[in-house]
């Protein structure tokens, strides 16, 4: 089926496809607005860490600084790019993420792959050092789009429509789970079940990889004692209010002690050494202490305006793909911000995700800095 038979077959939102101008502009005014709150709530939340550790206060800050320069730039080159030419070369993406992925895992890379906290996560390239596990969430969405394009008549068999996508995403996701990254390898099967559902997947496909997909999340958790015990301590977090569940606790009297209005803006008590990786995983509970119960849900209300936006981007894309890739690109985002509050609220079980835009972290900045880049470029195309 061609680009254009498919395009005949999607609902016209409008005439010649494409978004609103004001669409565009807010999703842009709304990224930066939480760049550059991201950046005010880093330095906060570092600056007492960092000048105990002999360093200036700002010295996170300026790394940020740095990540955010290198994102806007992203976004910006994104925002130019056809995104049609990501489906000719979903494959190649692919194909580099996988390598990238190989790499970290390899026993004799650890001078460029070093373990940290019992994770390696960070490729150190030179003077850049990046997750690659976060590239693999954009290259999962381009080539399951791209894939599912081709697929659209075999969706009704198990055989030809699904079992293509298992046999090239179950290694990809092995690799990202074997770091171990739990959250990221949940995060990247949930992106590719997104594009695969909007792209018209079957239900009672999706229901039958429950239990293979259950059987191995079960063992992928009881094979790593830390996660074990994280969710243990989810499921008890008074159990352990020293061990496991410090953290959560911590985070929680964070959101508590917040109010309505806050302690005030780098009045946090918190990031004094009570809350670790209080300006990445757990930035969330900094803000709403300092910014109260207001600044937390205004937080909230900008993510959920953002997906908004995203989705609307992709309802009205000028084709099939551009639908399948803006729906998984908002995904992107949208479950790191919902999970992260979640996780820091003690919804969800304790593990690493950042906030987006807003968390310390250069490949997560720039991953969504140039994802919202790929969606102003679908929403400014028009259909062939």
């Amino acid at each position: 089926m061609t680009d254009h038979a498919i395009s005949r077959e999607l609902p016209r939102v409008q005439e010649f496809g494409g978004s609103p101008a004001w669409v565009r502009n807010t999703l842009i005014g709304i990224t930066l607005v939480l760049v550059v709150f991201g950046l005010l709530s880093v330095y906060s939340a570092s600056s007492f860490a960092a000048q105990q550790s002999g360093l200036p206060g700002n010295h996170v800050l300026m790394s940020q600084l740095a990540r955010a320069a290198v994102g806007l730039v992203a976004l910006i080159v994104a925002a130019f790019i056809d995104y049609r030419t990501y489906r000719r070369f979903a494959w190649p993406i692919l194909g580099v993420v996988a390598v990238l992925l190989v790499v970290m895992i390899l026993p004799f890379t650890t001078e460029i792959a070093p373990a940290r906290n019992g994770s390696r996560r960070w490729l150190m390239l030179g003077p850049a050092t990046f997750q690659p596990s976060e590239l693999a969430k954009v290259a999962v969405v381009f080539w399951t789009a791209a894939l599912a394009v081709r697929k659209q008549r075999a969706f009704g068999s198990f055989s030809s429509g699904v079992l293509p996508f298992l046999l090239v995403l179950g290694p990809l996701l092995v690799l990202i789970a074997a770091e171990p990254h739990l959250s990221a390898t949940l995060i990247t099967a949930a992106l590719a079940a997104t594009v695969l559902f909007a792209a018209g997947m079957r239900i009672r496909h999706f229901l039958l990889l429950a239990l293979p997909i259950g059987a191995g999340l079960a063992w992928l958790v009881r094979s790593n004692s830390y996660q074990l015990t994280r969710i243990l301590a989810f499921l008890n977090p008074e159990a352990d209010t020293s061990g496991a569940g410090y953290q959560l606790q911590q985070a929680q009297i964070a959101i508590g002690s917040g109010g309505i209005l806050g302690a005030g803006y780098g009045e946090s008590m918190q990031k004094l050494h009570y809350l670790p990786e209080a300006q990445n995983d757990f930035i969330y509970p900094i803000i709403a202490e300092e910014w109260g119960f207001v600044g937390a849900v205004t937080m909230l209300v900008l993510f959920l305006v953002w997906t908004h936006l995203g989705l609307r981007i992709a309802k009205s894309a000028p084709d099939l793909f551009g639908r399948l890739i803006a729906t998984g690109l908002t995904a992107i985002v949208a479950i790191g911000a919902f999970g992260h509050i979640g996780i820091t609220m003690g919804l969800l079980p304790t593990t690493g995700v950042s906030l987006p835009f807003v968390s310390s972290g250069g490949t997560g900045l720039v991953i969504a800095l140039g994802v919202t880049g790929v969606l102003v470029n679908v929403a400014s195309r028009r259909r062939c």
